[in-house]
């Protein structure tokens, strides 16, 4: 005898609106044998249970806390109190990785905002002198001043920062050191991003609160050492010297500007009146 479809059963339609899926999700659910319907008809469509309606409130739960359809498989053929305790609490685990990750990108992508805003206000094309706080960086050491290095070095520290979920601005940052700037041989020390606040990590650099004489420079980074030459000039007109490294951060990169005669990159060296 054919049972009451109309009062006992759900359609895959009905099913599908009432718990807020597809007709294609639930096809494919029958496929891997996590959601199978109660019965099929001669015409070869699905008839679900009310009891299925609950299973499926369930993986539709478990998949948006982040269950794998693995996890709530083998969770459904072994549904207990303590079984669903382990698997909520370690998706809350993983919710509070993944919300840790977000919040990160945000405060990237205020501070990759603010950068391009920055670059677009007038730009400091005449060396001045400024009081600068302490700040701190995440920095990677560069063996090599080439561009493959850089590259390598730039994607290292990039996967670094993300996992260990580093909280950092988004503008990238080069040191110089003290030696390499007064020689005239430019060469770059680190790369790094300057972070919201001290941090404990092995790869934290303190920029000294202090005197640095402040200039933009335009133009591609193996121009660099022209802009530098400039500001070394600057700094004995004034009767003072270099006391520390220097540091440039990119305001205008390849992330805005297909041509490199277009990049702005803001360079700080750390002076002394003595």
């Amino acid at each position: 005898m054919m049972p009451d479809i109309s009062n006992q059963y759900f359609t895959t339609s009905e099913l599908a609106k009432m718990c807020g899926v597809t007709k294609h999700t639930l096809f494919h659910y029958d496929e891997i044998g996590l959601l199978k319907p109660e019965f099929i008809n001669e015409k070869g469509y699905r008839y679900y249970s009310f009891r299925q309606s609950y299973f499926l409130d369930i993986i539709v739960v478990l998949k948006k806390a982040g269950g794998s359809l693995q996890e709530i498989k083998e969770f459904l053929q072994n549904q207990n109190a303590s079984q669903l305790v382990n698997l909520f609490k370690q998706k809350e685990i993983e919710l509070g990785v993944e919300l840790l990750r977000i919040k990160r990108m945000q405060g990237i992508l205020e501070s990759a905002i603010q950068m391009t805003e920055t670059s677009m206000e007038a730009l400091r094309t005449i060396p001045s002198i400024e009081e600068h706080e302490v700040e701190y960086f995440i920095a990677t050491p560069l063996k090599e001043s080439d561009d493959k290095e850089f590259s390598i070095k730039l994607s290292e520290h990039r996967s670094y920062c993300e996992e260990h979920a580093i909280q950092h601005e988004f503008p990238i940052w080069t040191l110089i050191s003290k030696e390499s700037f007064e020689s005239g041989r430019i060469t770059w020390g680190y790369v790094a991003n300057k972070l919201k606040g001290l941090i404990a990590d092995k790869n934290v650099i303190t920029k000294p609160k202090g005197l640095y004489v402040v200039t933009d420079h335009i133009g591609p980074y193996d121009t660099v050492s022209v802009t530098c030459y400039i500001l070394r000039n600057y700094i004995q007109s004034k009767g003072m010297r270099v006391c520390g490294n220097v540091y440039t951060m990119d305001l205008v990169n390849y992330f805005s500007e297909q041509n490199p005669d277009s990049f702005v990159i803001r360079i700080s060296v750390e002076v002394t009146n003595d």
